[in-house]
Formats: structure tokens, sequence, C-alpha cells
């Protein structure tokens, strides 16, 4: 888990919208009654060849907070 500010941390990777099948995202609950939040990408480079690219995780205060953080791990991602 990322404890860097409430911010959490983006990927700097820049992935093409038709590279990506499918985004993971994985909510828990934590200690302190925060979410934590981490989003991944699995994306096609090449025929046949799938990868998992991890877009960032966040420590969020509330739900509102966690779908604005995926909100804008998505669009970055495009």
């Amino acid at each position: 888990m990322n404890e860097a500010g409430m911010g959490g941390s983006m990927a700097a990777t820049h992935i093409g919208a038709a590279t990506i099948e499918f985004f993971g995202i994985e909510l828990c609950p934590t200690a302190d009654g925060r979410l934590y939040v981490g989003i991944a990408a699995t994306v096609c480079e090449q025929e046949g060849e799938l990868s998992h690219v991890d877009l960032g995780d966040h420590r969020a205060v509330s739900l509102d907070d966690a779908f604005a953080f995926i909100r804008n791990a998505i669009n970055l991602s495009h």
C-alpha cells in the first residue's frame, strides 16, 4: 500500500486504449477506516501476449474519493 500522501501513486506509463483488454480494480477496507484502491490494466501490445500494467494505488477517505481516483486512472490510461 502506498502512503505517499492522500494522492496515492499513479504510473507514468501511457497505455493506448486499443491495447487495453480490461481493467482490474481492488477495493479493500483498511484498519484506519479508509479504503485501499489498486488499479491495473491487462494489455495486449503484441498478438497473443497479455501483460499486466499497474496503474496506481490510493488510500481513499470515502467511496467518492475512491471513485474519483478510479476515474482519473482510467482517463489517464487512454
